[in-house]
């Protein structure tokens, strides 16, 4: 029997979603390397690119789209999409189905098999998540500078100007979002202080920060005493969930400057690392005012800029979604890919799912 070769991308289904996963380059790529692709028709009308400039694609009703053995989106949609799927059929996405109890539901449900991109692990760094978290990084300080500006912040120019101190800010993190906001912020003049997590990392992270970065160990005394002095603080540690402790509370508010600025760039779920920044606010909101701080947490920044973001995004993500289409299609081996699995035949595979569907469970029985 011979190995399947189509791929169907579908239209995002989201009506405020206007990134796309299929651009020019992805659409080469993948007709370079032999499969064939299709797609509805408009696929990217919002980034403004006309279906001409994907010659590779055959552009065919959603029904046939939906029925190809792999389909590829950049957002999986509400989970009802995933009732279109037949149990043999393999979706990937970025799912981050964990914070989203009807996804997970959805998943067991259709017995379909799913990859989520930001799970897909490769030498100790998740590829999948780099264009996004730069996109992110640098997004958390230009919405913190915002709000610094505003009648009840700071009053603070983040970069400073002749005779004027520049800013402070205190970046949390040193992943792709800490690190890409620790260049953002410096590019425009600020003081930067950026905590990791051990000393090993810091040292090596500060032999490749850009000047005006400092590098130190993130330790709960050290923690305090710079936020006493920060005018803008970025949290962006990678995993901030229902556990995760947390890492500034009402108490280190009470010593911050008033109108100084926490942005929350990873969000995550539950209370996480930053309580107080409470839950995510729709795009527009103001910043929530605590105890004399202002705090900004907005989910999926990225999609706020959809065309530096499909772009950016599909030229990190189209090798590692070749690889993906040649072990779904083909049976390649792929450890890689693999780890990106996180449903199959009615079952939740990746641990991090499982944990959360499991807390959800508990709190319905409770």
């Amino acid at each position: 029997m011979p190995h399947s070769r189509t791929i169907g991308f579908p239209r995002e289904s989201d009506s405020d979603e206007r990134r796309t996963l299929l651009t020019p380059q992805l659409a080469h790529a993948f007709s370079g390397a032999g499969f064939r692709v299709i797609s509805e028709p408009g696929i990217g009308a919002g980034i403004g690119q006309d279906d001409t400039a994907l010659p590779q694609v055959e552009f065919c009703a959603p029904e046939q789209v939906w029925s190809a053995p792999l389909v590829l989106r950049y957002k999986p949609g509400p989970a009802t999409d995933l009732d279109r799927l037949a149990p043999e059929q393999t979706i990937g996405a970025i799912f981050h189905a964990e914070g989203d109890p009807d996804m997970l539901t959805a998943l067991t449900r259709t017995r379909v098999r799913a990859f989520s991109y930001e799970f897909l692990h490769e030498r100790g760094t998740f590829p999948l998540a780099t264009a996004g978290g730069q996109i992110a990084g640098t997004q958390a300080v230009l919405a913190g500078a915002q709000a610094l500006q505003r009648p009840e912040g700071r009053g603070v120019l983040l970069g400073g100007v002749p005779g004027a101190a520049p800013a402070h800010a205190v970046v949390i993190g040193n992943g792709n979002v800490g690190a890409a906001a620790a260049h953002t912020a410096a590019r425009l003049g600020a003081h930067v202080t950026v905590l990791t997590r051990t000393s090993h990392t810091a040292t090596t992270h500060e032999r490749r920060a850009p000047a005006g970065v400092r590098v130190e160990t993130n330790t709960p005394e050290r923690l305090a005493e710079l936020v006493t002095t920060a005018d803008l603080v970025i949290g962006a540690i990678l995993i901030s969930t229902h556990t995760t402790p947390a890492m500034i509370t009402r108490d280190h508010l009470a010593t911050m400057r008033p109108g100084a600025v926490i942005v929350d760039a990873t969000c995550g779920y539950g209370n996480g690392y930053l309580p107080t920044a409470g839950p995510v606010q729709k795009p527009g909101a103001p910043p929530r005012m605590v105890n004399g701080v202002l705090h900004v947490k907005l989910d999926a920044l990225p999609k706020a800029v959809p065309v530096t973001a499909s772009h950016a995004y599909t030229h990190a993500a189209a090798p590692y979604l070749l690889r993906l289409a040649r072990h779904v299609l083909h049976g390649a081996d792929d450890p890689a890919v693999q780890s990106a699995m996180v449903a199959r035949a009615g079952a939740l595979v990746h641990p991090v799912l499982r944990e959360h569907a499991e807390r959800y469970t508990a709190g319905a029985v409770a």
